[in-house]
């Protein structure tokens, strides 16, 4: 890292000068939370009434973007945290009135999904012992890419139940739970857990994590009221710096220099932090070689310093931090753009969100007045928003299904092809399903099952079955696409039989990789309960014998069969989740996926093994 020449603070002092300004710091955190609202950079908060946040925090499909360059990404406030009953509440009465006291609260079953919301259920816990979720909960592949399994994490680890049995372990279970989530990106389930959590203040794991939400949202504000609160109590090198940033954000130099002199004589390493908060200080520039693994303080820091980030920033996997990046100014464009595709597939930057920033691009004439050739010849991101601008202007609807289509066979060779379809949805439903455009219909009702648009699809569906009868085309791209609609529980396959199944692989059989399609789409319909007759598993017996696959340890393996015939729910679900890994359903070999979908069936969850079951027969090109 090479830094700005300018320290304002000069070289390092005493101990005893900081022990002044930690006597200050404890003078202002004293008051607690109750003065929370002024925040330490000097202006007072806005104590708006709280946001009600929903269990599912989705917005309706907005109308496409303008053309013209948008304004810059602005991330999502988080919203006030609403004050919480403690964990005992004594009601004082009139002589001779018997007031009993209320039991205590216990954090870690608090939740915010009940069962009518999607929360799997009270006792979900029920059977399960407590030292094995607390092992497996921070085991979570928070990275995964799958909607469904985003689903099921998010279920899991919002959900109201009772605590299960066992021993507490040193961490809470209402800590590993918001943890997770936070890794995961999800600000807002974040912000919904910490409001029903009695006795938050009381646990640091918990402030830490809000914190660090507070600084990936630029809400530095009441980050800093937090850090103001936590100094005094709690001297650890987390809020010593927090506050310092906090105190330089102020313009308060002087007791800011006291801090970082005394982080300097204990051994604190960390000169990101230390070129940042000089550069805050000093209100100049300062260049970042090199931050793989930024905190969500460097990031909030380095935002606020106007330093931009480095390339090997998004070498991190974390969706939070992919997210952050995504949405800061201070990223060149082409990082931003990589940023919000990998934030978007992890299920932690809104899809709007991610169209906006395609639409900000700024792009040469040439261009945009040829966008198929320079989309073919630099495939990626840039080259996706490209296609979308070229899209969204387009009025002939050829033209929309060719930018459609060259941007969909993009995004499936880089591994996006969902995330892409998303963003594109917009389009898609805006091209009609015509007899010129029959040769889209395929493309068209792939994409539209995948993401669960059934509605989208049916005019394309008639329109195949209306030239079916007369054109071979068309009879061809219908029954490839009936398998997928019978996973997806369409409408339009409710007529399914094995004489069906049967005529799609005398189709298939004839293309390359036809036996690995059919030996994952047959594993998917038995473990949803489709019939496959025995002379389709005969007709794959002429192929490999032998196969080399990624299995779960046999511990988590035989426990999960185990869990889901003693209808453990809430267990089964965190034992499929580990099971798919980081891979999720699109990587998982057919033998791993036929044991999890089944064993989230056993339990009641048909509804997400479907979806798992359609991610996968996707990515397979089914």
């Amino acid at each position: 890292m090479t830094a700005s020449p300018v320290r304002p603070w000069g070289g390092p002092l005493g101990l005893a000068c900081f022990a002044v300004s930690l006597v200050l710091a404890a003078t202002v955190a004293g008051t607690g939370r109750a003065q929370e609202a002024t925040s330490i950079v000097g202006k007072p908060l806005t104590l708006a009434p709280p946001r009600e946040l929903k269990a599912q925090d989705r917005k309706p499909e907005a109308a496409p973007p303008p053309v013209a360059p948008g304004p810059a990404v602005q991330p999502r406030a988080l919203g006030p945290l609403r004050p919480v009953p403690p964990a005992s509440t004594v009601t004082r009465a009139e002589p001779g009135i018997r007031v009993d006291s209320l039991q205590n609260i216990d954090a870690d079953a608090a939740g915010v999904l009940n069962e009518a919301q999607g929360g799997l259920g009270s006792e979900m816990w029920r059977g399960t012992d407590r030292a094995v979720v607390e092992a497996l909960l921070p085991r979570l592949p928070v990275g995964a890419t799958s909607p469904a399994m985003r689903d099921l994490m998010r279920r899991l680890l919002l959900s109201e139940a009772a605590v299960p049995e066992g021993e507490a372990g040193e961490t809470k279970l209402i800590t590993l739970r918001i943890n997770r989530l936070a890794a995961m990106g999800d600000l807002i389930g974040v912000n919904d857990l910490l409001n029903v959590t009695p006795g938050r203040d009381d646990n640091e794991g918990l402030t830490r994590i809000e914190a660090d939400a507070r600084f990936l949202t630029n809400d530095n504000a009441r980050a800093c009221a937090l850090a103001t609160s936590q100094i005094a109590r709690r001297q650890n090198a987390y809020w010593q710096k927090a506050f310092i940033f906090c105190q330089a954000l102020a313009g308060q130099h002087g007791p800011a220099a006291l801090g970082v002199a005394l982080l300097r004589e204990t051994g604190e390493r960390d000169p990101i932090f230390f070129d940042l908060v000089d550069a805050v200080a000093a209100g100049s520039g300062v260049i970042i070689d090199s931050m793989p693994d930024p905190s969500p303080l460097h990031l909030a820091m380095a935002r606020v310093a106007k330093a931009q980030l480095p390339a090997d920033v998004i070498a991190s996997n974390n969706p939070s931090t992919l997210r952050t990046i995504a949405i800061s100014p201070n990223a060149p464009v082409e990082l931003r753009l990589e940023a919000a595709e990998r934030a978007e597939a992890a299920g932690a930057l809104p899809i709007d969100d991610l169209r906006q920033l395609y639409t900000s691009v700024p792009f040469s004439a040439e261009d945009l007045a040829n966008p198929f050739s320079k989309a073919e010849a630099e495939a990626g991101a840039l080259s996706r928003a490209l296609l979308y601008r070229t899209a969204l202007v387009q009025t002939v609807p050829t033209a929309q299904a060719e930018a459609v289509t060259l941007a969909l066979a993009l995004a499936r060779e880089g591994g996006r092809y969902v995330s892409t379809v998303r963003a594109f949805m917009p389009v898609l439903k805006r091209i009609p399903a015509s007899a010129e455009l029959s040769w889209f219909a395929l493309e068209a009702v792939g994409a539209l099952l995948a993401t669960g648009e059934h509605e989208a699809a049916r005019s394309w569906f008639a329109l195949l079955r209306n030239k079916a009868a007369f054109d071979e085309a068309s009879a061809s791209a219908l029954a490839r696409l009936m398998p997928l609609a019978r996973l997806a529980g369409s409408e339009e396959a409710t007529d399914w039989n094995g004489e069906r199944l049967t005529a799609w692989w005398e189709a298939e059989r004839g293309r390359d990789g036809a036996a690995a399609r059919a030996a994952r789409l047959f594993t998917l319909f038995e473990a949803l309960g489709e019939p496959v007759s025995d002379n389709l598993w005969e007709a794959l017996l002429t192929g490999p014998q032998r196969a080399t696959v990624v299995m779960p340890g046999p511990a988590l393996w035989y426990r999960l069969e185990e869990a889901a015939r003693d209808a453990r729910k809430g267990e089964t679900v965190l034992l499929s989740l580990l099971a798919l890994g980081d891979g999720g359903p699109t990587q998982a070999d057919p033998i791993v996926l036929r044991r999890v979908l089944g064993a989230l069936g056993a339990v009641g969850l048909e509804a997400p093994a479907r979806a798992l079951a359609v991610e996968a027969a996707v990515a397979a090109g089914l």
